[in-house]
C-alpha cells in the first residue's frame, strides 16, 4: 500500500505527541492525586485523633465543673494544679471543639480544591493536546503545499519522462519573491531536461544520417553484436533477406530462418569471434531466395575492450556471376573458336562426301549400296554439325530454377568436345576415364555444366603442353567423385584457402586484369556443387599441378556402357 510522505509525517507527529501527552497526563494525575489523597488521609486521621482528645478534655472539664458545683467545699489549689484551674476558669475552651471541627472542614475543602486543581491541570493538558494537534495539522497542510506537492509534481513528471515523454517540464512560480529551494531545483531539473532533449535530438539526427548513409549504399549492410542481434541494417539488406526491422532481431533467424546459430565456416561471427579471424568472405544463400547467391564480406569492429561487433557487406552476385544470361554468354565466348573448328571439320567432311557423290555420279560409277552408305554418312555429319551449335545454345539459355534428372557423363562429354580444340591449341591432351554405368544426378544441368567449364578452363589456363585427366569413380563411402588433374603450374599453399573467395584470382590483385580473371569462377563452382549437396576439394603443388575433386553423396546408376577414354 502506498503511503505518502505527508501522511507519514503527520501520523508520526500526531502519534508521538498523543503518546507523550497520555503518558504525561497519566503520570501527573497518578503522582499528584495519590500524594494529595495520602496527605488528606493523614490529616483527617490526625484531626480526628486531636478532636477526640479535645472532646474528652471538654467532657472532663465539664465533669470537674459539675463536681465542684455539687461540692462547694472542694477547692483546687492553684499553686499545686495551675493548668486545671486555668482550664476550668477559661470559658473559651468550651468552643474549641467547634472551632477545630470548622478548621477540619476547611482542610477537607482545601483538599477538594486540590483535586479540582488536578482535574483542571489534566483538562488544560487535553486542551493543549487538541490545540497542538490542530497546529500539527496546520503544519502538515503547509508542508504538503510547500514541499510535498512540488515533490509529487517532480516525481510524476520524472515518471512520464522515464516512459519517453521528454517534452514535459516542471511548472515554476513566475514571482521571484516567492520562489524557494524547490523552485531552484525545478529550474535546474528543467535545464537538464532541455539538455537531454537537445542531446536526444542530436543523436536522432545522427541516427537518421547514419541510416540514410547506409541506405544509400547499394550493397546490403548490417552490424551484429556478440549475441547475434542485428544492431543496424540498411534497406538493401532487408530487401535481400525479405525481412523487416525488429528489436533484438537474430541474424540467423533473419537470414536463414534457423532456430539456432549456424556455428560453421559460413557464419562470420563464429569465424571472427571464436576463431580469431580479422575478416571473412563467403558466398551465402538466404532462405527467402535460395537461388540467389550473395557475397558476404565481414570484418571485426571493436571501439573499446568490452564491445565487439561484426560489420557485414552483402553483395548480390546476380549481376556478376555466370548464372545471369549475359554472364553465361560472356563465359562461353571462350568456346566459340572450338565450336567453329568443329563445324569447319564437319563441313569439310560433308564437302568431301558431296564431291565424291558428284564425281561418281558424273562418271556413273556409283552403285546403289555405296550411294546409300554415302547418304547415311552425309546425314550423320549433318546431325553432328547441327548438334554443335545446339550444345552452345543450351549453355547460353537462361538457367531454369527447376531441378531435373540428367546424365552427368553425357554433360561432361559435351563439355570436353567443346573445350578440346582450345586444349589442343595449347598442346594439352584431355583424357577422360568413365565408368561402365551411366551416372544420374538430380539438379540443374546447365549449372552443372557451368561448374565443369569453370574447372576445366582454369586447368587449361594453368597448363601448357601437358595433360588434363578427368576421372569419374563411385564409392559406397564417398559417393560419386569427379576429379580434374592437371600438370600445370599449381597453386601456392598460402593461396589455397582463398581460391574460393569471391574476386580472388591466382593470388593476384583484381586490378591486374591481364594476369587474373574475374575471381568468381571457383566461388560460383563451389556454390553450385554445394547446391547439389556435394563438396569440392583441392590438392596442389607449385610446379607439379593441381587436382580438383567433386564429390556427390546422392546419385543413381543406370544401364551399362563401355568405358571411354578421350
Amino acid at each position: 500500500m502506498f503511503l505518502s510522505i505527508n501522511r507519514k509525517i503527520i501520523y508520526s507527529m500526531f502519534l508521538l505527541f498523543l503518546t507523550s501527552t497520555i503518558i504525561f497526563a497519566s503520570t501527573f494525575y497518578i503522582t499528584y492525586s495519590s500524594k494529595v489523597s495520602k496527605d488528606q488521609q493523614i490529616s483527617i486521621t490526625r484531626n480526628m485523633q486531636y478532636s477526640d482528645l479535645l472532646q474528652r478534655n471538654i467532657l472532663l472539664i465539664k465533669e470537674i465543673k459539675n463536681l465542684l458545683k455539687k461540692n462547694n467545699n472542694l477547692k483546687i489549689d492553684e499553686k499545686e494544679f495551675p493548668q486545671i484551674n486555668t482550664l476550668i476558669s477559661n470559658t473559651a475552651h468550651s468552643n474549641f471543639l467547634l472551632n477545630e471541627q470548622e478548621k477540619l472542614a476547611e482542610r477537607t475543602k482545601l483538599f477538594d480544591e486540590n483535586y479540582k486543581t488536578i482535574y483542571q491541570g489534566v483538562s488544560l493538558i487535553l486542551f493543549n493536546t487538541v490545540l497542538l494537534s490542530s497546529f500539527i495539522i496546520l503544519i502538515g497542510y503547509l508542508f504538503n503545499n510547500w514541499v510535498l506537492k512540488p515533490i509529487n509534481i517532480i516525481s510524476n513528471i520524472s515518471e512520464q519522462i522515464g516512459l519517453g515523454n521528454i517534452k514535459l517540464r516542471i511548472p515554476i512560480r513566475t514571482n521571484i519573491k516567492y520562489q524557494d529551494e524547490l523552485d531552484k531545483f525545478s529550474n535546474i531539473f528543467n535545464m537538464m531536461l532541455d539538455n537531454i532533449e537537445n542531446m536526444i535530438s542530436t543523436i536522432q539526427d545522427k541516427e537518421k544520417f547514419l541510416q540514410s548513409l547506409i541506405d544509400s549504399i547499394p550493397d546490403g549492410i548490417r552490424v551484429i553484436d556478440e549475441n547475434y542481434n542485428i544492431i543496424i541494417a540498411n534497406k538493401t539488406y532487408y530487401t535481400q533477406s525479405n525481412d523487416t526491422p525488429k528489436i533484438n532481431q537474430k541474424c540467423y533467424i533473419s537470414s536463414f530462418c534457423n532456430k539456432q546459430p549456424c556455428l560453421n565456416e559460413q557464419c562470420p561471427l563464429h569465424e571472427i569471434l571464436q576463431r580469431g579471424k580479422q575478416h571473412t568472405l563467403t558466398i551465402q544463400q538466404f532462405a527467402s531466395n535460395p537461388n540467389k547467391f550473395l557475397s558476404v564480406n565481414a570484418a571485426l569492429m571493436q571501439y573499446d575492450k568490452t564491445h565487439r561487433y561484426i560489420v557485414e557487406s552483402i553483395r548480390d552476385l546476380s549481376g556478376d556471376i555466370d548464372f545471369s544470361h549475359q554472364q553465361k554468354i560472356t563465359s562461353l565466348s571462350f568456346l566459340s573458336s572450338s565450336i567453329a573448328h568443329e563445324i569447319k571439320n564437319n563441313l569439310g567432311a560433308l564437302r568431301i562426301i558431296l564431291e565424291h557423290i558428284i564425281e561418281n555420279n558424273n562418271h556413273k560409277k556409283i552403285n546403289s549400296r555405296e550411294y546409300k552408305k554415302l547418304l547415311k554418312t552425309l546425314h550423320a555429319e549433318l546431325v553432328n554439325t547441327i548438334n554443335i551449335p545446339e550444345r552452345l545454345l543450351k549453355m547460353t539459355r537462361y538457367s531454369s530454377t527447376e531441378d531435373t534428372s540428367f546424365d552427368c557423363i553425357n554433360s561432361l562429354v559435351e563439355i570436353i568436345k567443346m573445350l578440346d580444340f582450345e586444349a589442343k591449341r595449347k598442346g594439352i591432351d584431355l583424357k577422360l576415364n568413365l565408368p561402365k554405368q551411366n551416372i544420374i544426378l538430380n539438379g540443374n544441368e546447365t549449372d552443372f555444366k557451368i561448374a565443369i567449364i569453370n574447372i576445366i578452363q582454369n586447368a587449361i589456363n594453368a597448363t601448357s603442353n601437358g595433360i588434363i585427366t578427368i576421372k569419374i569413380s563411385t564409392s559406397f563411402k564417398t559417393g560419386l567423385s569427379i576429379s580434374f588433374t592437371d600438370t600445370g603450374c599449381g597453386i601456392d599453399e598460402s593461396d589455397i584457402d582463398y581460391i574460393f573467395t569471391p574476386f580472388f584470382s591466382n593470388g593476384k590483385k583484381a586490378e591486374d586484369t591481364k594476369s587474373s580473371g574475374s575471381g568468381l569462377g571457383l566461388p560460383i563452382t563451389k556454390s553450385i556443387i554445394e547446391k547439389f549437396g556435394g563438396k569440392i576439394n583441392v590438392k596442389s603443388k607449385v610446379g607439379k599441378g593441381s587436382c580438383f575433386t567433386l564429390t556427390f553423396p546422392e546419385y543413381k546408376k543406370t544401364c551399362n556402357k563401355e568405358k571411354q577414354v578421350l
